[in-house]
This record gives C-alpha cells, structure tokens and sequence, in this order.
C-alpha cells in the first residue's frame, strides 16, 4: 500500500501502520478503529493530524502497546535455529568470495601489500575479507530494520520489534548486530549467554545487546 493518500487522514494512518511489522489482517482492524478516532479527534481541523493526534511513532508505539497481536517471545532454540540458518548464508559468501581470492590471487594481487599498525597485510586479504565483513552486517542490519526478519528468522515466524511493539530504527539494528561478524563472534557468544543468565533478560529472551538496544524477538503463538 503506497503513501499516495490524498487525505491527509489517510497518509497518516499509512505512517503508523509501515511502523507496525504486523500481519495485515491482524493490524488493519486495529487502524480502522484508529482511523475513526483520529477522524473524531480532528472533527473540523485543518491542521495535520500530527498535530491535533501526536506523532506517527508515538501513536504506533501506544496502539501497539495497547495489543497482543498474538505473538510470544521467541524461544532460545527457535532464535538459534534461525541464526544458524543465516549464518550458513554468509558461510556460502564466504566460499564465494573464497573462490573469487583464488582466481584474484593467479593475478599475484597478494604481492600487493598495506602496512597497518606496523604489518603489510596482503590487499588480496583486505579485497576479500572487508567486503565479507560489510555483507554480514549489512545482511542482519538491513533487514531487519526494512523488513523486521531475515531470512532464517522469516522461517520459523520469527519478527525483530522494538521493546514497544513496532519497527525497529536504523540506530537499534546497528547496535543488536555489530557483533554478527567473524572476528567478532567470540563477543557474540557472550552476549548470548549473558542474556540467558541475566536477571534483567530472564522470560524476555533478550541478548544482553537486545537489552541495550530495547529491541526483542517476537514469534507468533
């Protein structure tokens, strides 16, 4: 459904309902009933609804608040199943870009060399390994804040939301997923497992960069 509402009304309820990673079915009920309000609470005014009703975010956060949606938190199984399934994802981009450094290196790029911190680090390496490492990240970061999910999450139902209930910002997705790459996955662990161990995540299913973020993983009941 494309912004393109000439009622400003209408363009409204769009904004809250793209800040709510919900099915439409469960969430258009939900903005038909929001929708009327907005409509009594505006009556005659010709000032934008942000201004007479408050602000898409702030609206989305108390609608989605005030509801269920039917879903849970999701459970450590499920959430490591997913991940497993991402990260056997970037393990094929890794044969991929393998494979590329083998063809790259029949062209002598490894003579090539940068000195970092008093090392000469081979530029095939740096060639290969850097965009590896953007990929990762980008993979975990885009989508879930585009999309809310990944892929292995999509699998199992399995929806990244704010502590609030709706989409989760650029800011959030960057700070749950800094960890989501190869030299940094020792970090990634503990903050799995600081998460299950912790008082503040107990029953919540939080990783403690969760925690931080405000951000959970939800799954539908």
């Amino acid at each position: 459904m494309a912004n393109k509402h000439a009622d400003p009304i209408d363009g409204y309820i769009w904004e809250v309902s793209n800040l709510l990673p919900y099915p439409e079915e469960i969430k258009w009920p939900v903005l038909e009933n929001l929708k009327k309000d907005v409509q009594d609470a505006m009556g005659e005014e010709k000032r934008p609804p942000t201004v007479v009703f408050g602000s898409p975010i702030d609206v989305a956060k108390n609608v989605s608040l005030a509801q269920n949606w039917g879903t849970k938190s999701a459970s450590w199984t499920i959430r490591i199943l997913a991940s497993a399934i991402d990260f056997s994802l970037s393990a094929i981009l890794f044969i991929i870009f393998g494979l590329i450094r083998l063809v790259l290196t029949d062209f002598d790029i490894d003579q090539v060399t940068l000195p970092l911190h008093g090392m000469d680090i081979p530029f095939g390496f740096l060639f290969v390994s850097l965009p590896i490492f953007g990929f990762m990240l980008g993979y975990f970061i885009i989508l879930e804040q585009t999309y809310s999910t990944t892929l292995g999450k999509r699998i199992f139902g399995l929806t990244v939301v704010d502590e609030s209930g709706i989409k989760i910002s650029w800011n959030q997705s960057i700070l749950r997923n800094f960890t989501k790459v190869p030299f940094l996955s020792a970090f990634l662990i503990i903050d799995l497992f600081v998460g299950i161990l912790s008082e503040k995540t107990r029953g919540r299913n939080q990783r403690m960069l969760d925690f931080v973020a405000g951000t959970k993983v939800i799954q539908n009941k």
